[in-house]
């Protein structure tokens, strides 16, 4: 007889793109569900049209034609506060606009927790699919360094999506037990997540088979969005740069010596 179909996802839901995937009990394998093209991620970014909500690869294909409502980098923004003149500098590197409600936006306005839902559904449409089940429960991993309020806007846009979160883990955890390093006789692991926006680098120590953050250090504007350079990593001696900078960063706030070779609110017009 076949073991029963998995009903909880992990999902990670990133700045640039967004993944689920699935622990299969019977073999122990995780696996990470594809879309109906067989592409395993799917790119942070919603478009609104005069018919419908486009989430991933199909609000992409709109970006060229559809800018203004084209939204993407909405986790810079889930669940955070912002002065006038820091949300201005913001905005600023957008082709849609961005500021809070009934400050200059227009009628049409979403928040950076509702952008979240439409990606966290369109993988949750994914994941039943595949596993011919419905799904409603689900763990999602954040950065270390979000604090209990962007956490709290994550779940909002988990509930948004009809899931319940059964747990919010820490990206640097979820990919060291990812390799396993939950199982094994080590200590301290340091965790370099390059990602598709953002460089994130952890410290973890591990006491009891639990993973603490001992010390991160980040850079938030590193990569590119859909192949379009932001602002760093135009080239791959600048991105390993940008590593080697956040990694003496991170040296220093860990006094540890390393050696080295939603208040916001986006408008359709």
């Amino acid at each position: 007889m076949p073991p029963p179909s998995p009903k909880v996802i992990g999902l990670d839901l990133g700045t640039t793109f967004c993944s689920v995937g699935v622990f299969h009990p019977g073999s122990g394998e995780v696996e990470v569900i594809a879309d109906e093209e067989g592409r395993k991620s799917i790119p942070s970014a919603v478009s609104f049209t005069n018919t419908a909500v486009l989430a991933g690869h199909e609000a992409v294909d709109l970006a060229d034609t559809n800018p203004q409502n084209t939204i993407y980098d909405a986790k810079r923004f889930i669940g955070k506060i912002f002065e006038p003149e820091v949300l201005e500098t913001e905005s600023a590197r957008y082709p849609f606009k961005v500021g809070h409600p009934g400050l200059g936006l227009e009628r049409f306005h979403f928040s950076p927790e509702f952008i979240g839902s439409r990606l966290l559904l369109k993988m949750r449409k994914m994941a039943e699919r595949q596993l011919g089940v419905l799904v409603n429960k689900a763990v999602i991993s954040v950065p270390a360094e979000f604090d209990e309020r962007q956490r709290n806007y994550t779940v909002r846009a988990a509930n948004l999506a009809g899931l319940e979160v059964l747990r919010v883990i820490n990206e640097p955890t979820a990919a060291a037990m990812a390799y396993g390093l939950h199982k094994v006789d080590v200590f301290n692991v340091l965790v370099v997540d390059l990602g598709g926006g953002t460089l994130d680098v952890s410290l973890l120590n591990k006491q009891g088979g639990m993973f603490l953050t001992r010390a991160m250090a980040e850079n938030v504007f590193v990569c590119c969005f859909f192949g379009v350079h932001i602002k760093y990593g135009s080239s791959f001696w600048q991105t390993s740069r940008t590593v080697s900078a956040s990694l003496e960063s991170f040296s220093f706030s860990a006094h540890i010596p390393l050696k080295f070779q939603s208040y916001i609110f986006f408008s359709l017009m």
